[in-house]
This record gives structure tokens, C-alpha cells and sequence, in this order.
């Protein structure tokens, strides 16, 4: 049979292209495939990550504000008081018909209040009369603070003193408003002290039933909260702060509940242990973020957890929160102990209830980190991320989890894509083969692969010369067209290297990185700043004329140690003017420590003057004035400075630095939140202005040393 060469060619290019076709699929299956799923495992390890980082910083930041707390001297004067009013009490001679009625008032309302609390997570029975404090004052001091407050449960902390105005009620009046007021500043859920002698809860803020009971022998004593109490009188501690992972607490129904502790010293002696409850909420709601998982990222059904080294939650399911009761009835549907969900679903909480013993956890408790694909405590297939979180003593899995099946939609979905695709390029292609059988389109198919490069961005391809016809100059043609086309990149390139470089050289990296993009910036605000006033006190001796090239020389001289200075500790000039000079730290890189570093930059300044050793420098004093906040970044026009800062931080700096006594920095009350060291700080009067009102201040002498420099 003779077939012409249009057949011919058909016959042989059909049938490769379809092979080519069924190969190249296939290949960009594999390769969408790999892609999509990396970009589920890196974004599940970053969701991870930040809910690592997050976790870590609320704990030590806890532990901080606990050891704040302690250095509070209303605490240490509270205990004494409160101690010697509790033992007067006790030495008291003991009224009967009172205690009765102390008795009787408990046990209804622990009754009423407590026990169907405890009753609903315990397999058994509390009975009211074992859970009274074990003497006849500590009743007396909870029938009046618990059971006859007239506040509701969870607003027992409103009463300021007992009905009785005894001696522990007058001490109390007049410290508990101080410490409450600590505790709702902070968001703290509850303030205890802890006699360190006897064992006595002789303060909470919140009133529940741990006040006046034992953690030596009382049935709330056998808990987290004892044993913090423990850790933080152990030596071994060198009386800071200490954190107690998550523990069911009696006093709560067996919520769970999370404590750091510290003991109260004063000249040398523990006269208390300050018990912090924190909140757990807030906990949750870093690890949540605040329940926004779709917002997040998280998509539908994605979550983080953290499990505890008891393989325990320590935080709560995404599912309790969005639908219980859905929850609930898949695990009675895995098997998960029926008194496990029981307490799950009494608590509406799967915090120290809900076992985790899944392969990512597991091997995040033998310190790895990594990808794993299992299935969850809900019994459904996931793909997460896993890691140890270690931080204070606690020894945490983090894993952050999402579906299988919803995190792996867009690879089912490209697979069915392209099999569809697949089909339609097969029927086009054979339409194309019968269409296009002709040598004569075969350098212009050529020609339009070479080009395709370029929209590609793999760069100019070039074509083999194989005819010296009009098909050959349309290939010269094309190879002298990609050339330009790649020196003129070349050039663009290099001018926008130019570009870049120039705008990071003039303006801060917010700024520049959005005139980069075309955004025509005109002000930009940045956060977390620290904006420092110096002003030079004797440059010009009183009675003394300086001239115009004695002022340059002198002020020279100054600016160039202020900027050496800077440079040393990361802060940058902003301008001068006169004998001030502005700087600003954090403004283009954030940094946490902006405040520590623009003081020990005032203080390096300071010290690196009087070592200029000419004469005129000794009498030079400097002062400074410190403020944090936000400054808003201003962008001018061409033919003027390229960028300014402005705003309130700036006008409290220089208010505090007019303000300054030579040779001192006055910082306000924002910059003093944020300083690590402020061992040496004095409050000064606030200063009145009609703008800002009245401005908190603190100053400190240049020639103190600070304890710890910015590094």
C-alpha cells in the first residue's frame, strides 16, 4: 500500500506526540505532586514554628511578671500583716455557736457549689464535710469570704473585707484592692501567698475554696498547686520564679489549671510563697489564634496541639470549641474511655483529658522534629508537623495537623486535571498532526519554542541556521533579535540592582521595600521604636564668642562620637540640629531590646566625650531624653532630606530631654516598661504639657553603670 508523505509523517508524529504527551504528563503529575505537598509540609512546619515561638515567650514572659511581682514591696508588708492577723485570730478563744454556723454555711454552699462540680468528672462521690478546712478560724475566714459573699461565684474577689472586722478583715480591706488591682492589670486569673511554715493559703484574689486550706494536708493540697509551692521554697532555685505544668485542680472542679510561683523575701528571710494561677485562656488563644484557624491558614479542619510528656492535651481541640458534641460522639466511636468523655464533656474541655498517643508526638518527646502523616485522636487521617518545645522545665510536643484529605485536596485535584487535559491534548494534537504535516513549518516551530523561552523565563534560546532560503533568515533574524533582547536585560537588570541599592542606602527598610514595589509612599508608620533627644550643655564657654570654624570643629568632633556610638549599639541618626541630636532604634530592622540599646547608647556617649581630651571637651556635659512608642516616617519630595520622623514619641523625647538635668537620661513611661535594667532609675515630677497632658518620667544619673549593656 503506498502511502504519501503527509500520511507518512502523521503516522510517525502521532504516535510519538502521543507518547510524549502520556511521559510529560505523567512527569507533571510527579512534579505538581511534590510541589503541592511540600507546600502543605513547609506551611504546616511554619504554623508550627510560630506556635512554638509564641508558646516559649508566653512562659518566660510569665515567669518574669511573676518574679516582677515578687520584687513588689506591698506583697512582703501583705504576708507579714496577714500572717500575724491569721495566728491573733487563731490564739482567739474559740466561739461554738459561731463555729456551727461557720460549719453549717460551708457545707451548704460547697454542697450546692463544689461538689456537683467535682461529682461530674470524679467516678465517685465528694461528700462537703471532708473538703472543710481543718480548723475552726480558716472556716470561719471562708464562711465569711465564700460562703455568706454576696458576690457570685467567679466574682468573689469584689468584697473587700469580712462582716465580722476581725483582725485578718481589717489587714485584708486594706491590701487586697492593691493586690487584686495587680492581678486584673497583668490578666492574671488568680494572686496566692502561701504561709511557707504551716502550709496556709492565707490570700487568693479570687476566693475559691483553696483560700485557708493546706497544701500539706488538706484534700486540695495533693495537687500542681502544692507542688509549686514545693519547687519554688527548693534552694536549688536561687528563689526565682518557677513554672508547674497544667494540673486538674480541685478547687476549680478539676479544670485544669497552670501556676508559676516565687518566694517573697525581705532582709533575708521567706516570709511567703506568691503563687501565680494563670489564665489558660490566653494560653489557648495563642495557639488558636483567637480561633481564627481559616483566617490562619488552618483551613477546615486544621489545628495546633500541645501535648504534655503524660501524652495528655495541653491544649484545647479546635473541634470542642466549633462542635462538641460531633467530638464527643466520635471518640465513645474510637473507644476512648467512657469516663475520659465523660470529664471531656462535663469540663467542655479536652485540656489534660483528651490522650494524644500519635506518632508525631511521640517522636517529638524523643526530640525530633519533622513531617508525619497518621491518624489522630479523632481517628481521621492527617498530615502534620511535629516538634519538642522545652522551656522553664516543661518538656512539651507541639504538632501542628490538618486533614489528609483537605490538605491534600489540590493533588487529587491536579490528578484529575490533568487526566482531563490529557484527554483534550490528545484530540488536539491529532487535529494539529493532520493540520501541520508540512516540513516547510518546521524552523517556525522552531522559532516559537526559542521564543517561548522567553515567556518562560529560562532565558533566550537560540535556532540552528539549516537553510540558507527565507526560512534562514528568519532564523538569523530571530538569533540577532534574542541577543538585544538579553543585553537589554542585562542592562535593566544592573540598572535595578542600582535602584534597590540606592533606596535601602536613603531610606528606612519599610520605605524602601515599598517604593521598591511602586508604591508611592509619602508616610509610613512604624511600631516599637526608641526615639532618643541629645541636647550639648558648654559647648560655648559663658562670656565666650565662638566662631563660625571653631563651632564646626567642636560640634564635628561631637557628632562624630555620638555616630561611632551609634554604630555600636545599632541606633541610627536621624539629623542635627544646633547642639541636638535626634536617633532612633528598631526603625530599619525591629529589634526587641530598642530601649536597652538606645540607653546604654546615651551612656557610651556620655563617657566616650570626656575622653576627646581637648580642653574645651571637659566642660561639655550631655543629657538626654528617652521615649518608646510609634513614630510615623515622612518621605519627601526631591530636593529636600529624604526622610524625617515625626510624631508623638519624638515630641516626648524632646520634652524629657528639655526637661534633663545635665549629665542624666529622663526616659518615659513607656520606654521604662520596656528596660531590662532600671535598678538606679528615679521618678521624677510629670511634666505638664498642653498637648500630651501629663508625661510620666524616671531619670538616671549618665555615670551610673548600667547592669547589663545592650550587646
Amino acid at each position: 500500500m503506498r502511502l504519501s508523505l503527509r500520511s507518512k509523517i502523521i503516522l510517525t508524529l502521532l504516535p510519538l506526540g502521543l507518547a510524549c504527551l502520556a511521559v510529560g504528563g505523567a512527569l507533571g503529575y510527579r512534579a505538581g505532586d511534590s510541589a503541592l505537598t511540600a507546600s502543605v509540609e513547609q506551611r504546616l512546619t511554619a504554623q508550627r514554628e510560630v506556635k512554638r515561638q509564641r508558646v516559649d515567650s508566653y512562659i518566660r514572659n510569665q515567669l518574669r511578671l511573676t518574679n516582677a511581682l515578687a520584687g513588689v514591696p506591698q506583697f512582703a508588708e501583705a504576708s507579714k500583716d496577714l500572717i500575724a492577723a491569721l495566728k491573733e485570730m487563731r490564739a482567739a478563744p474559740i466561739d461554738p455557736a459561731r463555729e456551727g454556723a461557720d460549719r453549717a454555711a460551708l457545707e451548704s454552699w460547697y454542697e450546692k457549689n463544689l461538689v456537683p462540680k467535682l461529682d461530674k468528672v470524679s467516678a465517685g462521690h465528694a461528700e462537703a464535710s471532708k473538703l472543710l478546712p481543718a480548723d475552726p478560724t480558716s472556716r470561719q475566714l471562708q464562711a465569711d469570704y465564700i460562703a455568706r459573699n454576696p458576690n457570685d461565684p467567679g466574682q468573689k474577689s469584689k468584697l473587700d473585707a469580712g462582716p465580722a472586722g476581725d483582725a485578718y478583715d481589717r489587714v485584708h480591706a486594706r491590701f487586697h484592692p492593691i493586690i487584686k488591682h495587680f492581678a486584673d492589670s497583668v490578666g492574671l486569673y488568680d494572686i496566692n501567698l502561701v504561709d511557707p511554715e504551716t502550709g496556709d493559703v492565707f490570700y487568693t484574689v479570687a476566693k475559691e475554696t483553696d483560700f485557708l486550706s493546706n497544701v500539706n494536708n488538706s484534700p486540695f493540697g495533693r495537687s500542681g498547686f502544692a507542688q509549686i509551692v514545693e519547687r519554688a521554697l527548693d534552694p536549688r532555685n536561687g528563689g526565682s520564679a518557677v513554672v508547674q505544668d497544667l494540673t486538674p485542680y480541685a478547687p476549680s472542679g478539676f479544670a485544669p489549671q497552670f501556676f508559676t510561683a516565687v518566694p517573697l523575701v525581705a532582709d533575708g528571710r521567706t516570709l511567703a510563697v506568691l503563687v501565680a494561677q494563670i489564665d489558660i485562656g490566653a494560653l489557648n488563644r495563642l495557639l488558636t489564634d483567637n480561633g481564627n484557624w481559616r483566617e490562619s491558614g488552618q483551613g477546615e479542619a486544621g489545628e495546633v496541639v500541645l501535648v504534655g510528656e503524660d501524652r495528655l492535651m495541653r491544649s484545647q481541640s479546635r473541634f470542642m470549641q466549633e462542635n462538641p458534641q460531633k467530638l464527643v460522639s466520635d471518640l465513645r466511636a474510637n473507644g476512648l474511655p467512657e469516663a475520659t468523655v465523660r470529664a471531656i464533656e462535663a469540663l467542655n474541655s479536652t485540656i489534660l483529658y483528651m490522650p494524644v498517643n500519635t506518632v508525631g508526638v511521640e517522636r517529638a518527646f524523643h526530640n525530633e522534629s519533622g513531617i508525619a502523616r497518621y491518624t489522630d485522636y479523632r481517628g481521621v487521617p492527617v498530615i502534620a508537623a511535629y516538634a519538642p518545645l522545652e522551656v522553664a522545665g516543661l518538656r512539651w510536643a507541639v504538632t501542628a495537623k490538618q486533614d489528609a484529605a483537605e490538605a491534600l485536596a489540590p493533588v487529587t485535584n491536579l490528578r484529575r486535571d490533568l487526566l482531563a487535559a490529557a484527554a483534550l491534548a490528545a484530540v488536539a494534537l491529532t487535529l494539529f498532526a493532520l493540520a501541520c504535516a508540512s516540513v516547510f513549518i518546521r524552523p517556525i516551530r522552531r522559532i516559537l519554542a526559542a521564543m517561548a523561552s522567553y515567556r518562560d523565563n529560562r532565558g533566550g534560546e537560540r535556532v540552528a541556521v539549516t537553510s540558507s532560503d527565507e526560512f534562514g533568515d528568519l532564523e538569523k533574524g530571530y538569533n540577532a533579535m534574542a541577543d538585544a533582547i538579553d543585553a537589554r536585560d542585562r542592562r535593566i537588570d544592573a540598572l535595578s540592582h542600582d535602584r534597590d541599592r540606592l533606596y535601602r542606602s536613603i531610606y528606612p527598610a519599610t520605605v524602601a521595600e515599598r517604593l521598591q514595589r511602586g508604591v508611592e509612599t509619602t508616610a509610613e508608620t512604624v511600631s516599637n521604636v526608641t526615639v532618643a533627644v541629645c541636647f550639648v550643655d558648654g559647648l560655648e564657654p559663658p562670656g565666650v564668642q565662638l566662631s563660625a570654624a571653631q563651632a564646626r570643629e567642636r560640634l564635628n568632633a561631637l557628632f562624630d562620637v555620638l555616630l561611632a556610638t551609634a554604630k555600636q549599639y545599632g541606633v541610627e541618626p536621624v539629623h542635627s540640629l544646633g547642639e541636638s541630636y535626634i536617633v532612633v532604634c528598631g526603625l530599619s530592622s525591629p529589634l526587641l531590646d530598642h530601649a536597652d540599646r538606645t540607653l546604654a547608647w546615651a551612656r557610651e556617649s556620655a563617657a566616650a566625650i570626656s575622653r576627646i581630651g581637648a580642653d574645651w571637651a571637659r566642660t561639655v556635659t550631655l543629657r538626654f531624653g528617652v521615649a518608646s512608642g510609634d513614630v510615623d516616617v515622612l518621605v519627601f519630595s526631591t530636593g529636600h532630606t529624604p526622610y524625617d520622623i515625626w510624631g508623638r514619641t519624638l515630641s516626648i523625647a524632646r520634652l524629657t530631654a528639655i526637661a534633663a538635668s545635665p549629665g542624666s537620661a529622663r526616659v518615659d513611661e513607656s520606654a521604662h516598661a520596656l528596660l531590662t535594667d532600671v535598678e538606679g532609675f528615679q521618678a521624677s515630677p510629670p511634666i505638664e504639657n498642653a498637648a500630651w497632658g501629663q508625661i510620666a518620667s524616671w531619670v538616671r544619673p549618665l555615670s551610673q553603670p548600667l547592669a547589663r549593656a545592650a550587646e
